[in-house]
């Protein structure tokens, strides 16, 4: 299927590695050129090269922290430079606050929201102009599925992921009449190095004796019973990002593999 995004212009943060480098990797085969962000130099040019190699695509990168709003805005003039303007933005990066409420802290709190909820908002509110004057964009946010059903491990997080439902949807009405689609993606577990700097917890939490052990209770939670692959979010991520979704906006879409039972 030919997606309609040959010589887009795509922002994708969080782009060196999991599902926000396998997104990358897709819009390259589909012809889009991409921008990649993150903030480790050295992975970062590693995943730029190998995507480059692999697929003869136009890639970059720069490095940038999505919590520092100065950051953020030489992120999106760096992809302007390039391209001339910006048609796609995938609100990737950001982290996953995990834990009850006994152990939550303000500045773990604040640091969440100013990475997701923030941080989103900021490269929102710079690449809209551009897609409004074109009158043709896709923004897509990876959430996560504690915004839409509440979980005392993932407080924090949910806190942060409900809000940012809230911001998708109420831009997708905005954004809607300059053919701005705003939708998001949420995701359940997936194999990534996510899952990995959380699972510890997680074994606590599931009252696991391993990683392993944990991340196979993990697993039987959805109803698939395994975790998702980077690059099946990546499917999704690109197809709402092309011109087959174009009457598709205000959408949470959840990846979990079935994890969450309720009817949205």
């Amino acid at each position: 299927m030919d997606l309609g995004i040959k010589g887009r212009s795509a922002i994708v943060t969080g782009g060196s590695r999991g599902i926000g480098r396998e997104t990358a990797r897709q819009f390259l085969e589909e012809g889009a050129r991409v921008m990649i962000c993150g903030r480790n130099a050295e992975s970062l040019e590693q995943t730029r090269a190998e995507l480059a190699k692999a697929t003869g695509g136009e890639i970059h990168a720069i490095v940038a922290d999505m919590i520092k709003a100065e950051d953020i805005a030489r992120l999106v003039e760096s992809a302007k430079k390039q391209f001339g303007s910006v048609d796609i933005l995938v609100n990737n990066a950001g982290q996953m606050y995990s834990g009850r409420f006994d152990v939550m802290t303000d500045a773990g709190l604040k640091e969440q929201l100013e990475t997701k909820l923030f941080g989103f908002m900021r490269a929102i509110r710079l690449v809209y102009p551009m897609m409004k004057a074109r009158r043709w964009g896709r923004i897509v946010n990876l959430i996560g599925g504690a915004g839409k059903e509440p979980d005392p491990y993932m407080f924090g997080s949910g806190i942060t992921n409900s809000g940012l439902l809230n911001i998708t949807k109420s831009l997708s009405t905005e954004f809607g009449e300059d053919n701005v689609l705003v939708n998001a993606i949420c995701p359940g577990w997936v194999d990534t190095n996510l899952w990995r700097r959380n699972a510890q917890g997680l074994a606590a939490e599931l009252g696991a004796e391993s990683e392993e052990e944990a991340r196979r209770r993990a697993a039987r939670k959805n109803s698939l019973n395994r975790f998702g692959k980077p690059e099946e979010l990546a499917n999704a991520i690109v197809f709402l990002c092309s011109e087959r979704a174009s009457y598709i906006t205000g959408v949470s879409l959840n990846l979990d593999g079935g994890r969450l039972k309720s009817l949205w």
